[in-house]
């Protein structure tokens, strides 16, 4: 009946309930209840979207390295004017790929989250990280759990960015591996 009424009201609640803790205002637009931790990736697809995380975030989710990863990294379209959210639920962060694919939709903790499969994170990292992948820095990063790789899966993703660069992390990745299988 009164539209402008409704939304004052709903724009003070909102408020209110900020101030009161039981909801956190993440972006404009975007809330999350304040007492949850539960979901967490789920909330990096909608901070922007379309995402879905990628990078050093899904290679620590996989146990594909070592380190613990605290930042949610994403991939997207599109670049965000605001490519880094802090909240109090984590630091989220956003890169731009011009190849979005290789992700799947999973369940979490009763959220839909998006997030690439381990092949395409691996060549999302190589894409994002600067500098050139060699055999060092392969071994730098103590990849572990590579073993269940889809070699062609990982060859089309690399071509697929149709980056120089990334074909040259693929070949040094896999003279590392070879490295790898040869010590054992």
């Amino acid at each position: 009946m009164f539209p402008d009424l409704e939304l004052g009201y709903l724009s003070l609640q909102l408020t209110r309930w900020c101030d009161a803790g039981r909801l956190v205002q993440i972006r404009k637009g975007l809330y999350a209840f304040g007492d949850t931790s539960a979901g967490l990736p789920g909330l990096a697809n909608e901070i922007v979207a379309p995402s879905y995380l990628s990078g050093l975030w899904a290679l620590g989710h996989y146990g594909m390295i070592p380190e613990a990863v605290w930042e949610y990294t994403s991939v997207c379209r599109v670049s965000p004017r605001r490519k880094v959210w802090q909240t109090p639920f984590g630091r989220f962060s956003y890169r731009q790929v011009k190849f979005f694919s290789g992700y799947e939709r999973l369940k979490w903790e009763g959220r839909h989250v998006f997030l690439a499969v381990p092949e395409k994170a691996l060549c999302d990292e190589w894409y994002l990280a600067g500098g050139e992948w060699t055999v060092e820095r392969h071994r730098e990063m103590r990849y572990q759990q590579i073993g269940g790789l889809r070699e062609q899966r990982l060859q089309e993703f690399a071509v697929g960015f149709g980056s120089p660069r990334v074909k040259r992390a693929l070949g040094t990745f896999f003279e590392w591996r070879k490295e790898v299988e040869e010590m054992e």
